[in-house]
C-alpha cells in the first residue's frame, strides 16, 4: 500500500467536510478526555499527530490544555483546521506534516498523542516503527504517547477468513502484511492495520517504550451515540520510556 492512496483520501474535499464537523457535533470523546487527564498536566507541551480538521486539539483546547501542536498529512485537512480554530479562539498550531520524519527537536514534548488509530493508518509495519522512533525522539524522557488502535479480537471471524485467503495467496494485493484492509468507506477507498496485541507490544519495546495503560474504549466509559456512530471500538494505550531500552543505550 502506498502513501501516496491513503493521503488522497485524506485530501478528499468531502472526507475533510465529514472530520470538519466532527469537531462540531462530535467533538473530544469522554474516553479520549478520561486517558489524556489521567496521564497529562494542564500544563503540558502536547503534539498531536493526524489532527484531521482539529477534533482532538481543539476538543483539549477546550478543556484547558494551551500549548497544542498539530499536524497532518492532508494539507486541506490542515487548511481547514486552521480555519476552524481561528473561528473558535484557540491558539492552536497547526501545520502541515509527516508523523515518519517529523521536523521537532529531539525531547521538546511532553505528551504526543495519535488518536482515532492514526498510527494504523500508515502504511507498512517498517513505517509505523518509523513513527514511533520519531515519537519517542521528539518526547522528554518523562513523556507519554497516547495512540489507540484496531484490535483483531474485536472481529475474529473476519479475521479467520481473511487468514485463510492469505494461506492460498488469494490476498489483495495492495495490501503489505495480514492484519491490512482496504475497505470502501463512503467517500472513497480506505486503509488501516489490524494489529494483534502482541505486534504492537513488541515494536514499542523496540522502539524504546513500555505500556503504562491499555484498555478497550468500552471498558473505559460508554460513550454517546454520535461518538459511537462517527467511530468503532478501539483500544487506548499509553506508553513511556522503557528503562531497559534506556541502559541498553548507555
Amino acid at each position: 500500500m502506498e502513501s501516496e492512496l491513503v493521503k488522497n483520501y485524506f485530501e478528499d474535499m468531502r472526507v475533510v467536510c465529514d472530520y470538519a464537523r466532527a469537531v462540531r457535533e462530535v467533538g473530544l470523546w469522554e474516553s479520549e478526555r478520561i486517558v489524556v487527564e489521567r496521564f497529562v498536566s494542564k500544563d503540558a507541551k502536547i503534539l498531536e499527530l493526524g489532527c484531521g480538521a482539529g477534533r482532538i486539539a481543539i476538543g483539549l483546547g477546550k478543556i484547558g490544555y494551551t500549548d497544542i501542536a498539530a499536524i497532518d498529512f492532508s494539507s486541506n485537512m490542515i487548511d481547514v483546521a486552521k480555519l476552524i480554530g481561528k473561528e473558535m479562539g484557540y491558539k492552536i498550531k497547526f501545520s502541515e506534516g509527516d508523523a515518519t520524519n517529523l521536523k521537532f527537536s529531539d525531547g521538546q514534548f511532553d505528551a504526543v498523542i495519535f488518536g482515532f488509530n492514526g498510527l494504523m493508518q500508515i502504511p507498512r509495519r517498517a513505517n509505523r516503527k518509523r513513527a514511533l522512533t520519531e515519537i519517542r525522539r521528539v518526547l522528554r524522557p518523562e513523556g507519554v504517547f497516547i495512540f489507540t488502535t484496531h484490535d483483531r479480537s474485536i472481529n475474529p471471524d473476519y479475521w479467520e477468513k481473511e487468514a485463510a485467503k492469505w494461506e492460498r495467496g488469494n490476498s489483495d494485493a495492495l495490501l503489505d502484511e495480514f492484519g491490512d484492509k482496504y475497505y470502501a468507506g463512503e467517500h472513497g477507498n480506505i486503509y488501516i492495520h489490524s494489529p494483534e496485541d502482541a505486534e504492537i507490544e513488541s515494536d514499542l519495546i523496540s522502539c524504546g517504550f513500555k505500556t503504562v495503560f491499555k484498555a478497550f474504549r468500552s471498558d473505559i466509559c460508554q460513550e454517546s451515540m454520535p461518538v459511537r456512530n462517527f467511530s468503532d471500538e478501539c483500544v487506548f494505550r499509553a506508553a513511556k520510556y522503557s528503562d531497559k531500552y534506556q541502559k541498553n543505550k548507555l
